[in-house]
């Protein structure tokens, strides 16, 4: 009988090498496409997650009603947060409100009809009233820190009056009740002045610093242009005259100008990668999403905490990170806009010396360790000791894996650019994060390292000794540091240290319902989180490849599936990417569905709440999405590999791919017609496409394409290069074009 990889090397001999070239046609119309994937508001409720949200990456602002008849437009930006040391993050480092605009009208409202154009990112629309009525264009800038928002009034109906509402600068966590404000100082109340034609609501902070809300109005007829911005500045408090600079020079003119550039910026933001599936509700929803993604940071501002730009009151107003920040940044890799993550890597980087601060203090001169939650400084302490079997410790300060996690979505900006910077700036702050493992880690008489009593978030049981949540962290970061040692050809003699502990690390415990959460925990109560199950998703150790595993994988996934009454949106999403790993794509399309209803629904203007925002679970629909087109782990590349048997035509234009691949492909009548592979920089790659045999190649030169086991192909692209696969008769075309849609808007208020 003939091996499997030799039957596949025949099968591929004819007609794979080919000099001829092709280029892919993208048949898209941005204009019409985009308009079928925007919001449409039928009405404004008076609810946030109700609203119609716009942001440039710093400021936001979200569009909803304060009464019947006036609407409001709140105010965000994210780095508007207070800085007293020594008490509760949560009060002493908190996200601050700003305040709100109100739209008055003269007449009294009887229909809203508004949209948030995706192309153009405005809002734009009317408002009627018994007098006549409005024509509203709102928006947020992206090339400049200002909210334009434009009003034109006709009939009876004039200039609209804006009213300015600020809000006293307080932690949510306060004004909600979780803690007593008569505890705290307050901060100083704002102070509200005018010159000339700007007005200032300039708020100083006790612990210093200050933000300055300031605004103007243009009027000509009955056209009026109401022009805000906000300014933040700690510890000099000069907001109020970087707000001014940021107005002063904007006129009647000059809003066109800035309207241009802002257009220009958005069509060049969507350009960089594109779906489209036949399911309308979901092709809209990752639209939205990539709207809301680059709404909410860029490069130069903070990153994304639980509600970005747009504030809402909630107990939860820092960074959490045990899962939050993770899944919320994870989707602008595959999405290919890994620009937008820089934001992130900054935070890192720049307080590495606090991250150590976080660990035992003796472990502090060579450990580095990120609690539960905290604020952009990271200051958030782990008080995991060695042998300490203790556990009166509070779990928030014995989840030791958090920062390893996230330096896991740190390495994805490596792994889908190839940039070695990138891995050397990762390497000390990475090492150290692993040597608090190994500072904590004991051989015991099994001949294995175990890790004392952690806690596997947010199990209600989940202190335990060898938790599989740091089991698999710490050996990711193990084999990840003696990769990167290897890559940049380092004489680390930590190396023999990290390679003992990868050969002699207990394995992950188990018991006949699957992984358990540790040594000392099954798992028999419902569980929102994943933590137990990371050695599966995202890290992939533990793989669909590997035949041997895959019936654990199947009893851990129906164990806590079977136990999902404590179940919440993000629970759909990894239990979804789970399946599409397996390439079970109708089951990944089902939970994604699911996750759009019940109790903790995605919201009609896909925001997500439960005590407050937490925008990493829509974010993370859409890496669960990308997974169903395309996957690339354990070093390949997986094209179409969940698709459900109900999306019969697809196609996605450069996706990224780790290794630093940009994939494009096209899928019609259940079959794919072509894959375009670019390599941005060099790398070894390897493909699985899904064909069985004939496939061919067309690029400038002539490719070599070398069968490997189990349908993988070997590419021998160079850095820039790139090539169109096809298998059997050569495509009429290569047309990358949108799938037909129903025509109906599903996301907005209707």
């Amino acid at each position: 009988m003939m091996n499997k990889s030799v039957v596949f090397s025949l099968l591929l001999l004819v007609g794979f090498l080919s000099p001829a070239t092709a280029q892919i046609q993208e048949k898209i119309n941005w204009e019409r496409f985009l308009s079928r994937n925007d919001l449409v508001f039928d009405s404004l409720s008076t609810k946030w997650e109700e609203g119609a949200f716009l942001g440039n990456g710093l400021l936001g602002i979200m569009v909803y009603r304060e009464n019947p008849n006036t609407l409001r437009f709140d105010l965000g930006r994210t780095d508007v947060v207070d800085h007293v040391e020594g008490i509760n993050p949560s009060i002493g480092r908190a996200r601050l409100p700003i305040g709100r605009f109100l739209m008055e009208v003269k007449g009294t409202i009887k229909n809203i009809r508004l949209r948030l154009d995706l192309l153009k990112a405005e809002l734009a629309g009317t408002i009627t009233t018994d007098k006549g009525i409005i024509n509203l264009n709102a928006v947020v800038a992206a090339t400049k820190d200002v909210v334009i928002l434009n009003t034109q009034t006709i009939h009876n109906e004039k200039l609209v009056n804006w009213r300015w509402k600020p809000e006293p600068a307080l932690s949510p966590y306060l004004s909600l009740g979780r803690d007593s404000a008569s505890k705290y100082p307050s901060n100083p109340p704002g102070v509200i002045v005018k010159e000339k034609d700007i007005s200032f609501n300039h708020q100083p902070l006790r612990a210093g610093g200050g933000y300055t809300t300031a605004w103007k109005e243009i009027k000509t007829g009955n056209i009026g242009s109401l022009l805000i911005t906000v300014s933040s500045t700690y510890p000099n408090d000069n907001s109020m005259e970087l707000a001014k600079k940021e107005l002063i020079t904007i006129n009647a003119s000059s809003i066109s100008e800035i309207t241009a550039a802002h257009r220009a910026h958005w069509l060049k933001f969507y350009q960089k990668s594109f779906i489209s599936v036949p399911d309308a509700r979901l092709e809209s929803f990752w639209w939205i999403q990539q709207y809301k993604m680059a709404s909410a940071t860029r490069i130069g501002a903070y990153p994304i905490d639980l509600m970005g730009p747009w504030y809402k009151a909630t107990p939860w107003p820092k960074y959490w990170w045990n899962l939050n920040i993770q899944l919320t940044y994870y989707p602008f890799f595959s999405s290919n806009h890994q620009e937008l993550v820089k934001p992130l890597l900054k935070m890192i980087d720049d307080n590495i010396g606090n991250l150590a601060k976080n660990a035992p203090q003796p472990y502090q001169y060579n450990s580095a360790a990120l609690g539960r939650s905290g604020p952009y400084t990271m200051t958030s302490g782990i008080k995991v000791l060695k042998g300490n079997d203790s556990t009166s410790a509070s779990a928030a300060s014995m989840e030791l894996g958090n920062l390893t996690w996230l330096l896991h979505v740190y390495y994805q900006a490596y792994e889908h650019t190839m940039d070695k910077r990138l891995i050397k700036s990762l390497y000390p702050v990475l090492t150290k994060a692993i040597n608090y493992y190994l500072n904590i880690m004991e051989k015991q008489s099994d001949g294995k390292y175990h890790l004392p009593y952690t806690y596997s978030p947010e199990y209600p049981k989940g202190v335990t000794r060898d938790a599989n949540y740091d089991l698999s962290l710490f050996r990711w970061g193990l084999n990840t540091l003696l990769h990167i040692h290897k890559v940049l050809g380092l004489k680390d003699p930590l190396a023999v240290r990290w390679q003992d502990a990868v050969n002699n690390l207990t394995p992950y415990p188990q018991d006949k319902l699957g992984y358990r959460i540790g040594r000392d925990a099954d798992f028999s109560i419902s569980h929102r989180h994943y933590s137990h199950l990371l050695q599966v998703y995202p890290i992939y150790e533990v793989n669909w490849d590997q035949q041997e595993n895959r019936e654990l994988i199947q009893r851990s996934l129906k164990q806590w599936e079977n136990n999902n009454a404590a179940w919440r949106g993000y629970s759909y999403t990894g239990s979804g990417s789970i399946y599409a790993m397996m390439g079970n794509g109708n089951k990944t399309h089902q939970l994604l569905n699911e996750m759009m209803k019940g109790k903790f629904s995605i919201k009609p203007n896909t925001m997500y709440l439960e005590a407050g925002p937490v925008i990493e679970t829509p974010l993370s629909a859409v890496t669960t999405m990308n997974e169903m087109l395309l996957q690339s782990w354990n070093g390949t590349i997986s094209v179409f590999p969940a698709v459900p048997d109900a999306w019969r035509d697809v196609s996605f234009n450069d996706l990224s791919a780790k290794g630093a691949f940009l994939i494009s492909a096209s899928r019609k009548n259940g079959i794919t017609r072509f894959i375009k592979v670019k390599s941005m920089a060099g790398s070894l790659c390897l493909i699985k496409t899904g064909w069985k045999s004939n496939i061919k190649a067309i690029g400038k030169r002539e490719f070599k394409i070398s069968p490997q086991q189990d349908g993988v192909l070997k590419l021998d692209l160079k850095a820039g290069e790139e090539i169109i696969l096809y298998s059997g008769q050569k495509p009429l075309d290569f047309i990358l074009e949108p799938v037909k849609s129903d025509g109906q808007n599903y996301w907005g208020l209707k």
